[in-house]
């Protein structure tokens, strides 16, 4: 059966949908099979493949509102082993009824599950708040990865959410578990960084993942030619960080 990730985070611009599809990507070329769903009325995981809403047929939106199966909102993008559930929202009046569709907290959930035999990890790409479609993405997952910039602010955030995560998991999931807390956009050349990065190691201890991700020129142009990282240049640094993140995944679910 399936492991259900959620990658959420009350900040934006943490890297939540750049880590879904190259986390995603990477455990694809693993060999494992992946669903990203993207719950994030914003859209991004279709667009970082230049898919637009003409090329949409079906997506979140259908889903929760429309009540259609998830199958009919699966979209082949053309990679091996890795497929997408686009969010279609076309205007503000879509966005009020898929968020107020989300107020049954366990909708995705019971959406998910006729799947999760057919993927070994559905990746759940949050928007960056603590609204319904969030609580609906923690309630359906097995564990969630938290993303994190090196900055001061992001500590303080950070705490405010781990202890959202856990009150959710208390309602509405049990099984819920921290997957990881991932630094993103680490810049080694800073001092900064580096002391951010020792200050949450103390306090997280084995929440955080050894893995970094760095500030890379190649992880940001990949989206403009729709591609993922891995696929747009296989020897960067933003390429082999996401695959040294996808075996502490799969090493982590071999214990």
């Amino acid at each position: 059966m399936g492991k259900i990730i959620a990658i959420a985070s009350q900040k934006g611009g943490v890297g939540k949908t750049t880590t879904a599809i190259n986390l995603g990507v990477s455990l694809a070329i693993f060999q494992k099979r992946i669903l990203v769903i993207d719950m994030d009325p914003q859209g991004s995981i279709a667009e970082s493949f230049l898919l637009n809403e003409f090329d949409i047929r079906y997506g979140m939106f259908d889903v929760f509102v429309k009540k259609i199966p998830l199958a009919s909102a699966v979209t082949d993008i053309g990679l091996e082993n890795f497929e997408i559930v686009p969010s279609n929202v076309r205007n503000e009046e879509d966005e009020v009824e898929l968020y107020t569709s989300a107020f049954h907290i366990k909708l995705l959930r019971n959406v998910i599950a006729p799947y999760r035999d057919l993927y070994d990890y559905i990746i759940l790409d949050c928007p960056p708040n603590l609204g319904t479609l969030t609580m609906n993405s923690l309630a359906a997952a097995q564990s969630v990865i938290i993303p994190v910039q090196c900055e001061f602010y992001s500590l303080k955030s950070l705490g405010k959410f781990l202890k959202s995560v856990s009150n959710i998991g208390s309602k509405f999931n049990s099984e819920i578990q921290i997957e990881g807390v991932l630094l993103t956009m680490f810049d080694k050349r800073l001092k900064k960084s580096h002391e951010i990065a020792e200050e949450m190691s103390k306090s997280l201890k084995n929440l955080i993942f050894n893995t970094k991700i760095p500030r890379n020129s190649k992880i940001s142009e990949a989206p403009s030619f729709g591609k993922p990282v891995a696929l747009f240049d296989i020897n960067s640094i933003g390429a082999i960080s996401y695959l040294h993140l996808a075996e502490e995944v799969l090493r982590k679910e071999n214990k």
